[in-house]
Formats: structure tokens, sequence, C-alpha cells
């Protein structure tokens, strides 16, 4: 079957889902949690060009709540959602420092250059001077302005950065500017070495030094950081834990991770690197119900 016979058949699938008395969110489920960000933004498309109306506004008068906030996120481009979530954590009075943390943070280097030049399209403006305009100097946010312009490609010797690192959390305060100096510019290879002869000459893992260092979104912001040069996927499973663990669900952190990232990480996968945080499934289960549970089970191929 061709991709255009494809998208043709999800999109009237989604339509037929839609029309009479009722909505088959099962059906809408299934369409979504089957296909990439690429093709379902193509079947947006084939979507409104066969039907003549906007699958956005379909879906928001069909569905509520939060199967309302995925499904709608779920058919947009990838690149488009990761700007407008990050225009939506800095907009308005305060900023979502959570939300902007880990949407900064899990950008690749290809990831920032297409997320900005989409937001820059968007909204008008500098993506990095709009972040920058909207955080203070405080360790989180100067840690997320290096990060942005860092692009991690340094190379230093692996026992001198160990020394660092240790020297900058000895005593009775913290030199948070070697932290993020080493995070922001030593590639990932590098920051492994780092921390590896971290743990053999100081008898710690370097991740327990930092939760020790830091606190609140400071404490979130180098984990992260940290946990994203060992393995971008530890650092993906470390957010969706956030999200739904202690009181309450961040469903906004949620369905922003889900549609991110569970294209690339699916079933087992996910799974398994969530395993050293607890259970997912049997976490996302606590936490959400019905259609929305299994909505975010789906895409992440976990049902």
């Amino acid at each position: 079957m061709s991709l255009h016979s494809s998208t043709m058949q999800e999109a009237q699938i989604l339509r037929n889902a839609m029309k009479g008395m009722g909505t088959d969110e099962k059906a809408i489920i299934r369409v979504a949690a089957t296909h990439n960000a690429q093709e379902r933004a193509q079947i947006a498309e084939k979507f409104c060009a066969s039907f003549g109306v906007e699958l956005e506004k379909e879906l928001k008068k069909e569905l509520t709540g939060h199967l309302e906030d995925i499904m709608v996120r779920a058919f947009k481009n990838r690149y488009e959602l990761w700007a407008d979530e990050i225009h939506a954590a800095i907009k308005g009075l305060g900023t979502n420092e959570k939300h902007l943390i880990q949407l900064v943070i899990l950008m690749n280097d290809k990831d920032t250059a297409e997320v900005t030049k989409l937001y820059d399209q968007k909204y008008k403006t500098d993506m990095f001077k709009a972040i920058a305009a909207d955080i203070s100097n405080n360790d989180w946010g100067r840690l997320l302005k290096g990060w942005i312009m860092g692009q991690n490609r340094s190379v230093m010797d692996p026992n001198q950065g160990a020394d660092q690192l240790h020297n900058a959390a000895k005593g009775a305060g913290t030199d948070e500017d070697v932290f993020i100096r080493i995070l922001c510019n030593c590639t990932p290879d590098n920051f492994r070495q780092i921390a590896q002869v971290f743990q053999q000459k100081y008898g710690k893992p370097l991740r327990e030094i930092i939760k020790k260092e830091f606190t609140a979104r400071s404490e979130f912001a180098f984990l992260l950081a940290h946990d994203y040069l060992m393995n971008p996927l530890t650092a993906i499973a470390y957010c969706v834990h956030y999200a739904v663990h202690g009181m309450g669900t961040d469903d906004r952190m949620l369905i922003n991770d889900t549609l991110l990232f569970s294209d690339f990480f699916k079933g087992q996968t996910i799974l398994q690197a969530y395993s050293v945080f607890g259970d997912m499934k049997k976490e996302v289960k606590r936490d959400l119900t019905g259609q929305y549970e299994d909505a975010v089970l789906s895409m992440w191929g976990i049902m």
C-alpha cells in the first residue's frame, strides 16, 4: 500500500470515528499509537484536504479532558509541538520552570536547530533570547542558557574533570560554575568517562553528589543534564517518573514526554530504562484512568 493510500485510509478511520452519535475514542487512539509523529502530521494534512475541516478542531469538538490534550497534540508536527510547549512554558505571568527545564535539556543538537527555527518563524522572536529573558540567573537558569549554547563538543582529561567536580562540591558551598561548564561543554562520551573516574576515585556516583549539592528546581535540572549525558533514555524515563510520582500527576509533562519520545523508545526499551525508578506501567495505571490511561500506555507500546 502506498503512503498516500495508507494516509487516506487512516484519515477516513478518524472521520468515521467522529461521525454520528458518539465518538470511537479507541479508534482514534489506535491510529495515533500505530503511527510515528511524522506520519500523524501527514494524516492530519490528508484529513483536512479530504474533508475540508481541520483534524485539530474536530478532535477538540469530540474529546474532552486529558484525552483531548494528548490526541490534539499527537497530530502536530513534532518540532512545532516542542516549540509551542516552550512558548507555553515562558509566556504570561511566571515561568513553568519544570516544563521549561525538561523541554530544553532533552533537546539534542538536531532538535535544538529544528525547534529554534520553528520557534523563530512562528513567534517572530529568537528562542534563546525569549528563554533567557524569562529566566533568572540562578543555578538552573544559567545551566539552561549554557546547555542551549554549549553544544557539548569539548573534551577534557577525565581525571581533571573528576577532580574539578570533586573540588567544586566539597566544603561549605558548591561552585556551580564548574558543574555548568562541564555539563554544558563536554561530549557525552567524555562526560561518561569523567563520571566513571569520579566514582573510582571518590567512591560515590556523581549523580549522588549532584543530588546532595543542589535543591528544588536546580536539583531537577542538574540531575536531568547528568542523566541525559549518561544516556538520553534514562533522562526521558526520569522525566516520566518525575511526572507521575508523588502527590498528583503533572499531566502536561507526561503528555509532552509521551509525544516527543515514545516513537523512539517503545515497549521493553522504555520499561527497562524506567526500572531504576520503579514499574512504569504500574505507576501510569495508578495515576491515570480510562481512555487517557489507554492512550499513554498505547503510545509507549506497553498496553
